[in-house]
């Protein structure tokens, strides 16, 4: 039976893990008969760390691990002490999923003690300042630059973050693409049909995002567009402030505020909306090098995408043309807006082009890396 463990820093949001590519690895492989671990460390000390057994993909086993939670560079080393321990006596790992430095790091150190036969080292963002503290923005570069030189493959969501290790002299056969897709088992909703006078985001509701520019572009175009709507899935501070935005714009029947969802039910919603939108703000500065997990879900359904140009998809929109990149304004909105609604199937038939081109693509690199333990 071949033995994976996938690890990773899920962040505690409203008293729920949020783990996007972590998660990800883990549906990949919920139709495989594995039995696999998945490590998690809360990215803010918020939570206990756990050590989640699955078999053919389901829960059999959480245990805790012992960490320090304060202060944090404390709780980085137990956490990475505590991951090489526990797995040092158990029964030996075929590949090891670590993703981010930290977690590869422990992972490396198990290769060298003969515990895993296979790292992985999967890069889910990145930053050149990631800490204000310039002697520990120098330590945390310093874990990543061991791990690009020590793993066995490097994965990488995006083409920037790729470049960035192609610089450090990591060579293009272990220097892989991983975009952040959702897993196949969803493509039945593909079916669904699309309104293409919805328009939907998903994400913490906060300024990362320009929700308020999309819900004055719906109050702008309200009446060349009758049946236009704004569907959110997420939560987050600033909720109140746009709900009542939308009422004081009388579209507030239009704009439509789900809460945060299992992803199930988020990818349903998604596959039966018209337009997707990630109009980032540049709040978030890592957003530059990683890869937009809306937009890749938006390509798997074939819905045309609207984005402003602050992440690592861009070059993919800009050069395929599934949907527009556009300058952060509501004018700019609506024109697009516009654009996609008149030509709709064109955007819609590139957006499901560019999508089957990364069908799949955790499962089928986690099965390629395992293949020769069979």
């Amino acid at each position: 039976m071949r033995r994976l463990v996938v690890a990773s820093h899920p962040a505690l949001i409203n008293g729920k893990e949020y783990d996007g590519i972590g998660n990800a690895v883990v549906e990949a492989l919920s139709t495989e008969q594995l039995t696999y671990y998945f490590v998690r460390h809360s990215m803010n000390g918020n939570a206990p760390s756990r050590i989640d057994t699955y078999q053919a993909g389901e829960v059999v086993a959480s245990n805790k691990l012992p960490v320090i939670s304060r202060p944090s560079p404390l709780r980085y080393i137990s956490e990475m002490f505590a991951t090489v321990w526990h797995f040092t006596f158990r029964k030996k790992v075929d590949t090891f999923v670590a993703i981010d430095p930290l977690n590869a790091c422990a992972a490396v150190f198990l290769k060298k003690l003969g515990r895993i036969e296979t790292c992985i080292f999967l890069t889910p963002d990145y930053s050149p300042q990631r800490f204000s503290s310039k002697q520990l923005n120098n330590i945390y570069h310093g874990i990543d630059r061991f791990c690009v030189r020590n793993a066995d493959e490097v994965w990488s969501v995006s083409t920037r973050i790729q470049e960035v290790r192609r610089k450090m002299g990591l060579e293009d056969a272990k220097n892989i693409l991983l975009p952040n897709v959702p897993p196949a088992k969803f493509a039945n909703l593909r079916k669904n049909s699309h309104d293409k006078y919805n328009l939907v985001t998903t994400g913490i509701i906060d300024k990362q995002l320009d929700f308020e520019g999309t819900i004055r572009a719906v109050a702008q175009l309200k009446g060349a567009y009758p049946k236009l709507s704004f569907t959110v899935v997420g939560n987050g501070p600033e909720e109140d402030r746009l709900k009542l935005l939308a009422k004081e714009l009388h579209v507030a029947d239009r704009v439509h505020f789900m809460g945060r969802r299992p992803l199930a039910e988020t990818l349903e919603l998604q596959s039966k909306a018209g337009i997707g939108l990630a109009l980032y703000t540049g709040e978030w500065a890592f957003n530059h090098f990683g890869d937009s997990t809306k937009c890749r879900e938006f390509f798997f359904f074939g819905l045309p995408v609207i984005s402003t140009d602050s992440h690592a998809t861009v070059p993919e929109i800009k050069q395929f043309k599934p949907g527009l990149v556009v300058e952060k304004g509501v004018e700019y909105y609506t024109e697009a807006i516009t654009d996609i609604i008149e030509n709709y199937d064109t955007y819609a038939k590139a957006s499901r082009k560019l999508g089957d081109a990364y069908d799949d693509v955790h499962r089928k690199n986690i099965l390629r890396v395992l293949e020769p333990t069979k």
